[in-house]
């Protein structure tokens, strides 16, 4: 039986009136496509890789992100790919000192709006591909208010870089959150039926990024040879499924851990876990890393990759995750932009008014790492050679907390990363 990896992510950036006080209107309980007027434009057939200097930018902005996030307790697990585009989509509604703050954060410096949008643009279109036996898709869309009045070039922007739908509708009627809702449940093929409970009276606009990602591994785990081991948890050890396996893989070795790599089944994407040397936490191993340089070095350990044979034990597991970012982007450099008195999202209302600011980031993640699979993968699987190995050079044993992601192999730049504590915790 082959072995697959699901994971979806969400972000969702609430937008609010510095005031209230709007007319109310009666719901209709439809959507309105506002850009049903608006003739996106053409999606580039063969995207460029994203230059040094914007590859750099994400990656730093990923690993501040990943630090920031390691400050909440428990299990972790972020997608900096998602929040990036979901903040770039943003981007192109704010101004002044707003407009730089974002660009700082999320830019190294000389980059534009322009030349963000357009390397956002090339990497959705790179992510979002569907194979055999890999899928990813990445969906955008913005919801106003039917009493705002969006800026038309603000929604022009996001349908040429991001295949933004943008749909307008009453938030004051009761069922606004199950059409929001319903097209979420589509984009992430199911995995989340609800994303918005309730919509405050001051919640003029939400914009939501979905990334979904299934693959098969090229090298899949053998059931059969699942079975119950210790992991050491911070509160105490306890018994859990882990996978294993024993082949020829690669081995990843330095910067004080050890890890091992895993691709999928297209060889564009790939797997990898580290586990920090000696008795060093992963939050405590992620703090010694620069920010500058961590995913680059991640991403060139898997380039560089010695393929050994290796003894493989790894968790089994499923777990949520659901935060605020506000915290985070905010130490990040961003805070203005959740200013309602300073924030200036001027360029997102046909009026220009800067009565509008980020009131909420919401990210929720989910992730399985189990045996499940289909015939066909299970049989290419097989053809792959998971049969034990009497002997091997080398051990790996993820039994305390580690670190794990989803890498991009294509631009060396990541999808997901998360911090495991307990494997039996959802």
């Amino acid at each position: 039986m082959k072995h697959r990896f699901s994971i979806f992510m969400m972000v969702l950036v609430c937008l609010s009136l510095a005031f209230t006080g709007c007319a109310s209107t009666a719901g209709t309980g439809k959507a309105a496509n506002l850009m049903a007027n608006v003739h996106a434009a053409e999606q580039p057939v063969s995207p460029t890789l994203p230059n040094e200097a914007i590859s750099k930018g994400i990656n730093r902005f990923s690993a501040a992100l990943f630090q920031e996030s390691a400050a909440n307790k428990g299990n972790v697990m972020i997608s900096p790919a998602s929040v990036y585009l979901a903040l770039a989509m943003t981007l192109n509604g704010a101004d002044g000192e707003t407009k730089e703050a974002m660009l700082k954060v999320l830019a190294d410096q000389g980059m534009t709006v322009e030349m963000l949008n357009k390397a956002s643009r090339d990497w959705i279109t790179l992510l979002n591909k569907t194979g055999e036996k890999t899928t990813l898709a990445v969906a955008n869309s913005i919801w106003f208010d039917q009493d705002f009045t969006p800026y038309q070039p603000f929604l022009q922007s996001n349908a040429d870089y991001f295949a933004a739908d943008a749909h307008k509708l009453d938030f004051k009627d009761k069922g606004t959150p199950n059409i929001i809702n319903a097209w979420v449940k589509d984009a992430t093929r199911g995995t989340i039926e609800k994303i918005i409970e309730s919509i405050n009276s001051d919640v003029v606009m939400y914009l939501i990024n979905t990334v979904y990602f299934k693959s098969d591994w090229q090298t899949p785990f053998e059931k059969k040879d699942t079975h119950d081991r210790a992991f050491k948890t911070p509160d105490g050890s306890i018994k859990t499924a882990f996978l294993h396996c024993t082949g020829q893989m690669a081995y990843l070795s330095g910067n004080e851990a050890t890890g091992v790599a895993l691709p999928y089944d297209d060889g564009q994407f790939a797997y990898f876990a580290l586990l920090p040397d000696g008795e060093m936490t992963p939050r405590e191993w992620l703090a010694k890393q620069a920010q500058a340089s961590l995913f680059d070095n991640i991403a060139g350990m898997m380039a560089q990759k010695t393929n050994l044979t290796v003894e493989l034990a790894m968790p089994k597991f499923e777990a949520r995750y659901e935060d605020s970012l506000l915290n985070e982007l905010g130490q990040l450099g961003m805070e203005i932009a959740f200013d309602p008195n300073r924030a200036d999202f001027s360029q997102m209302n046909e009026q220009h008014t800067k009565n509008l600011y980020i009131s909420e980031v919401k990210h929720k993640t989910f992730i399985r790492v189990d045996e499940k699979g289909t015939e066909a993968s299970a049989a290419t699987s097989v053809e792959e050679g998971i049969t034990c190995i009497p002997l091997s050079n080398k051990q790996l044993i993820f039994d305390r907390p580690f670190l794990y992601g989803i890498m991009d192999l294509k631009t060396g730049m990541p999808l997901f990363a998360g911090i495991m504590e307990n494997p039996a915790k959802e």
